[in-house]
């Protein structure tokens, strides 16, 4: 009977042990991957969905609102003005209800159109027409204290700059040409009275609006150039902030951003997708032994040799160091395969000629797909990278497809492997 508790009480402990060592082997070898694993680090406690579809999109948004505030503020503040002129002493206005009804009806449209009449998004067009009712509302107002000679004048270039900065080259010139029509009218109409047409226009009008026209479109070119080459400066900026700047790539923000969008509409119209996860193998070796720049040029081999295989729908990115994803819009397990093997044997039958000596490297690749692997992005994203691992366990040089099912009974993952 002791020597039966005793032969349990062992067999219980050996088993204790047992499973306290693989679940230690299990333990260690997710921890291995979780520090091995781009996709742990890129993604973290964030969620692949949280990211902004399209960023670049939200800040367009935001920057428009800043100017329709701006410009509803401006449009107040115009209105202002004009009441403080009206108390001026020397200011003279020929007919005030005249100008009462226009500043009536300009304050109408600003409530209208920036508190009543409003949009879900922002629209470029709405901007534009309110730089354009910028320019009636002065000129009744210049017509009505003083035409050309009116103190009132020089509001016409505050919609000049205001629309250079805002709105582009073009439309400055148009509003521009706007303005120059009005200094016509005005001009041929002094007294402020327009059924006399141009008969009262004279020669000796014409140095004062000319001058002052000169300086309105010397001021809208200047200042709509001024805003273009910020415009192209911002834009460099973006494409600096999408691209990897060794390959010309993209990044892998601008990836999981076309991820999201194609995984959407995958769901939508039930479409498949692959992702391709690639890494080089040896490159350290490149390194230690030829220098880094020797390393850079291989990076730069396989970036040019995987992009020469893909389609135009395809998207290529650099997540970092050696590593890159592919997304595969429409595009099977197998398909998948097809194009990950033309890829791999690109790069692996490719030499790169470094200070007279021929180089060459090879990549290991992991595949997954929409929606054989799962329907969460994050999850498909995860699945290709532990196919990489596995095609490097395996020997390396090799593309492999990850198999679920295997993957419960063998580590680090079971693969279908060419």
């Amino acid at each position: 009977m002791s020597a039966t508790r005793t032969d349990r009480v062992s067999k219980e402990k050996q088993a204790g042990e047992d499973f306290l060592l693989k679940k230690a082997t299990s333990d260690s070898h997710e921890d291995h991957y979780k520090k091995t694993s781009p996709m742990y680090s890129l993604l973290g406690n964030q969620d692949v969905v949280l990211i902004p579809i399209d960023d670049h999109k939200e800040i367009d948004e935001a920057e428009l609102h800043g100017f329709r505030r701006t410009v509803a503020e401006i449009q107040w503040l115009l209105l202002v003005l004009v009441i403080l002129c009206m108390k001026l002493p020397g200011m003279v206005i020929e007919k005030p209800m005249n100008l009462v009804i226009s500043m009536g009806i300009f304050a109408s449209y600003i409530c209208f159109v920036h508190y009543i009449w409003r949009f879900q998004e922002e629209k470029r067009w709405k901007l534009a027409l309110n730089t354009w009712s910028m320019v009636f509302f002065i000129t009744a107002v210049v017509w009505q204290t003083g035409g050309l000679g009116s103190p009132l004048l020089p509001l016409y270039f505050l919609v000049v700059i205001l629309s250079a900065t805002t709105l582009g080259m073009l439309t400055t010139l148009l509003e521009t040409s706007l303005i120059t029509v009005c200094y016509l009218l005005l001009a041929a109409s002094e007294s402020g009275d327009l059924t006399k047409g141009f008969s009262s226009f004279s020669l000796a009008d014409l140095p004062g609006p000319v001058i002052q026209l000169f300086l309105l479109w010397f001021v809208a070119y200047f200042v709509s150039l001024i805003s273009w080459e910020s415009e192209k400066a911002k834009e460099k900026i973006r494409q600096l902030s999408r691209t990897d700047q060794l390959t010309g790539l993209w990044n892998m923000k601008m990836l999981l951003i076309f991820m999201q969008r194609e995984h959407k509409r995958s769901l939508e119209e039930k479409k498949e997708f692959g992702v391709l996860m690639i890494d080089a193998d040896n490159l350290k070796a490149v390194n230690d032994t030829y220098g880094h720049d020797a390393g850079t040029r291989m990076i730069i081999h396989i970036a040019e040799s995987m992009r020469s295989q893909l389609r135009d729908a395809d998207m290529l990115a650099r997540f970092g160091g050696d590593e890159f994803v592919a997304l595969l819009p429409e595009t099977n397990c197998q398909e998948a395969l097809v194009l990950a093997e033309s890829m791999r044997k690109k790069i692996g039958e490719t030499q790169v000629d470094y200070e007279g000596k021929p180089l060459g490297i090879t990549v290991s690749i992991g595949i997954a797909c929409f929606p054989r692997h799962g329907q969460d992005l994050a999850y498909i994203m995860k699945m290709a990278d532990k196919a990489l691992y596995a095609s490097k366990h395996l020997g390396k040089n090799r593309s492999s497809i990850f198999q679920e099912d295997r993957a419960r009974a063998k580590s680090p993952a079971a693969v279908i492997s060419s």
